[in-house]
């Protein structure tokens, strides 16, 4: 499927501008069929440490705007030109649904695109030292400069605009970047720095790592020519890299359990619309997915029928039809665990509306669950899975002291046809992002991105970024 090194099938890591073997391999299969389809490379502190050796190097070697944006932009054209390549890797290592898998490609182009643009628009700032008595006479501004190596850990959800929303930024900011893929997304993160490598990429601006977290991890973890760690996954491993590294900047999107609320006066059909896409694209599998909505009661009843309407005509199994919304999750334990978080809601006196159940082929049914006791988990931790539940409230103070009550804060989205109740949530409600009659779920490449509480650190979207990934040095002047 892939050729590395002029050996189909075989990926290998990519250090300072060569694709090199590691300790061993390791077969990848279709998450679908269970079809081989091929080897990667396993690395590990060694070659970690080695990729920031590159890194650091090429650093020392000038990588000037015009440079840095043309290649960013050479890669959009060039993923864009193998848009149907990418898309069958996504499904192919993941199960992702072809649809979302193509608009996953067309996302990353757009984040490609805005790198490229955006790195022109890199500036410092003139700072009126003069204005206090001490600065009479001085002129003084900011001069912007990467930060150096960063190190970037990426999920399986999104494996290739999710790694370009680290890679990018941090190539337009002048950085040099060491990346480690989920190891259930390498071959994906593979096609996209070959496609750096054919833009003419300068070596050791960009390393691919592969092999067991733990070790690679670590060694940047401990090394400290690393200057930034930015990642997304679980908010446990998020805080713990903080702890263990804190003199280094950190960027952490972590999880969250996103919440909807439905007021009384809000479009019904609308937001029963708008919650089926939130709750089950990519499977349910994101950050932002939706878990829970809060209806007013007077209105919930109609909700939950046309929800359920709606969930029920759902299609679900093979990611390879363009009809599925829902295909397997990224492993069998993933489901079982999910369906485990389900029966025990149950148990708890949840009621299954809809789904609920694992097909013959492993994928678990669209889930509509109401009648939720407030502490169950699948309401107060990441589900991480097509599953919605329907609380009941009794106002809208009701339903914020429910959505503030969770350890998380990432998106949140609030219906209803009244201004002042939408304003009224959007200063109340704790999140990174609050949304007026949209999904949740929403997310542009090119919007400040990140959350409070447990669901992060820093922020994303491509000019946020960038700026994350600066350090601004004075420069004060006295003739």
């Amino acid at each position: 499927m892939l050729r590395r090194t002029g050996v189909s099938g075989e990926q290998l890591l990519y250090l300072d501008g060569a694709w090199v073997p590691g300790d061993g391999v390791q077969e990848i299969r279709d998450r679908w069929t269970g079809d081989v389809l091929g080897t990667v490379a396993i690395g590990g502190a060694v070659h970690a440490r080695l990729a920031v050796d590159a890194a650091a190097g090429a650093l020392e070697r000038p990588f000037e705007v015009p440079e840095r944006s043309r290649v960013l932009a050479a890669v959009a054209a060039a993923v864009s030109a193998r848009a149907d390549e990418f898309a069958a890797a996504i499904v192919a290592e993941t199960g992702k649904p072809v649809t979302a898998a193509r608009g996953e490609v067309g996302r990353a182009v757009d984040t490609l695109t805005w790198a490229a643009e955006e790195t022109k628009r890199i500036t410092g700032e003139v700072v009126a030292l003069d204005a206090v008595e001490a600065g009479a006479g001085t002129v003084a501004f900011t001069v912007a400069q990467p930060r150096g190596v960063v190190a970037a850990i990426t999920p399986f959800n999104f494996p290739l605009n999710l790694v370009l929303h680290k890679v990018a930024p941090a190539l337009a900011a002048g950085n040099a970047v060491v990346l480690k893929p989920s190891d259930k997304a390498v071959l994906v993160a593979g096609l996209l720095v070959a496609a750096f490598e054919r833009a003419g990429l300068p070596p050791g601006r960009l390393n691919l790592v592969t092999g067991p977290p733990a070790e690679i991890v670590d060694a940047w973890i401990d090394d400290p020519r690393v200057a930034v760690l930015t990642f997304t996954g679980s908010s446990k491993v998020g805080w713990e890299l903080k702890a263990r590294s804190p003199r280094k900047q950190h960027v952490l999107e972590l999880g969250s359990n996103t919440a909807m609320v439905v007021r009384a006066d809000a479009d019904l059909p609308r937001a029963a619309a708008d919650a089926v896409t939130a709750a089950l694209s990519n499977s349910g599998q994101a950050c932002v997915s939706l878990q829970r909505v809060y209806v007013e009661r007077a209105v919930a009843p109609a909700f939950v029928e046309e929800l359920a309407q709606r969930l029920g005509s759902v299609s679900y199994g093979d990611p390879r039809s363009p009809e599925t919304m829902v295909g397997p999750l990224i492993t069998p334990e993933a489901t079982s665990r999910l369906a485990g978080v389900i029966e025990a809601a149950v148990d708890d006196g949840a009621r299954v509306v809809v789904g609920g159940t694992v097909s013959d082929d492993g994928v678990l049914a669209p889930t509509l669950l109401v009648d939720v006791d407030d502490k169950s988990r699948v309401v107060c931790e990441e589900a991480f899975g097509p599953v919605v539940s329907v609380i009941e409230v009794d106002s809208l103070e009701d339903a914020l002291a429910r959505v503030n009550a969770s350890d998380y804060g990432l998106n949140t989205s609030v219906y209803t046809s009244d201004l002042a109740s939408a304003l009224t949530y959007a200063r109340s409600a704790e999140a990174g992002s609050v949304l007026v009659n949209m999904p949740p779920s929403f997310r542009a490449d090119h919007m400040p991105y990140g959350g409070v509480k447990d669901s992060g650190q820093g922020t994303e979207g491509v000019r946020y970024a960038i700026e994350e990934l600066l350090h601004h040095k004075l420069v004060v002047l006295k003739p």
